[in-house]
């Protein structure tokens, strides 16, 4: 089997096992982690779909042009939040 095949069936699994409403907080929080990573040049990796202290934000993740994993917090309801550092590795 090749490695593109492997990858599609991999997603494909992930995202019929996905809980809707993670799916939909995922989403909305990934939105605001590329409009916040296009101001401050960052490459947006992925945010998580578990709120896990209930404060309205999600854990996502970029890099910088360094390669350097960039954890931040982002907003899947404050429509006037954005994404904030958490911290720099």
């Amino acid at each position: 089997m090749s490695i593109i095949a492997i990858i599609i069936l991999t997603i494909g699994i992930s995202n019929l096992t996905e809980n809707p409403q993670n799916r939909l907080i995922r989403q909305f929080a990934e939105k605001k982690l590329r409009l916040f990573s296009r101001g401050y040049s960052l490459d947006t990796i992925n945010c998580d779909g578990v709120d896990i202290n209930d404060n309205k934000f999600v854990n996502c993740r970029a890099s910088n042009r360094k390669q350097k994993i960039i954890l931040l917090e982002c907003p899947y309801r404050e429509k006037d939040s954005r994404c904030n550092y958490l911290l720099k590795r």
